[in-house]
Order: C-alpha cells, then structure tokens, then sequence
C-alpha cells in the first residue's frame, strides 16, 4: 500500500518560496545601485569638484584622488588617470593598487617611454607586480618592441627570486 500525499501545498510552497527569491534578489539589486549612488559623488564632474576644492585648501586626499584616477580611467582619459594615479604614488608609494592603476593608465595611454621608464622602476622595486601588468591584454601590444620584451623576461627572473 502506497501512501498518496496531496502536491497542491508543496506546490503552494515552491511557489510562495520562488517568488520570495526573485523578489529578494531585485530589490538587493536595487537597494545596491542606490547604495553605489549614495556613495558620495563619485561621477567625475564631482570628484574634479573635489579636487580642486581640496588643492585650494592644501594637500588632496589619497582617497580622493584614488578615486578620481578610476574615474578617469572609466572614462577612458587614461593619460590624465596616469598622473591621479602618479599623484597618489608621490604621497604614498607604497599603494601597490595605485602602482598597478598607473602602469595600466600609461599603458592605455599609449605613452611608450613613460610606460617603460615606469615598468624599469617597477621591475627591481615589485617584479611580481611588473610581472602582472605584462600579462594584462592592455599591455600585450608593448611586447613585441625589444625593449618591452626583454624587460618582460627581467621581470620573470626577477620575481623568480
């Protein structure tokens, strides 16, 4: 004798527990996108603002021009992204994301000698770090010149080490 259990309330169930999710992840994706908005005027427009505001007053923030430097890059001004990022790196040199946002700004730049001249630095100061950047398809194009090839292979012997 086999037991029959009715279907309609695990249905019922499965349903009502569908809906809870679907219903859970929208409104977790909306409530993210206005965190995202609220974090602070973060479009470039506003972070030039502050900036600005920030060098009449004295020394900008680090955050600040973190942030500005992304911002930049999003908007793909990589060149002006490379100097925030150069900016942060002359206040505090020991910012390795900074490092690695700077070298990719120049490398999206197009800026050859200022990207290699960066890379060279990078290469006996962080080679692990030099080594990530050459294998970023941003910077791939840099490695069939000579210079940017060899420099690659240095900064594998390098970080071997």
């Amino acid at each position: 004798m086999m037991n029959r259990y009715p279907r309609k309330p695990a249905m019922i169930v499965l349903l009502v527990t569908l809906t809870l999710g679907v219903f859970y992840v929208t409104a977790w994706g909306k409530i993210e996108r206005l965190w995202k908005k609220q974090a602070g005027d973060q479009s470039l427009a506003a972070l030039e603002n502050r900036v600005s505001q920030e060098r009449k007053v004295g020394a900008v923030k680090v955050e600040t021009l973190r942030a500005y430097g992304a911002a930049l890059s999003a908007e793909k001004r990589f060149k002006d992204a490379a100097t925030a990022f150069g900016e942060v790196l002359a206040m505090d040199p020991g910012q390795r994301d900074a490092k690695f946002q700077c070298g990719l700004a120049l490398a999206q730049a197009g800026e050859s000698d200022a990207f290699y001249n960066f890379q060279k630095d990078l290469v006996y100061s962080e080679a692990k770090l030099a080594v990530e950047l050459f294998e970023r398809p941003e910077t791939q194009g840099y490695l069939a010149q000579e210079r940017f090839a060899n420099l690659s292979k240095e900064a594998k012997n390098q970080a071997m080490d």
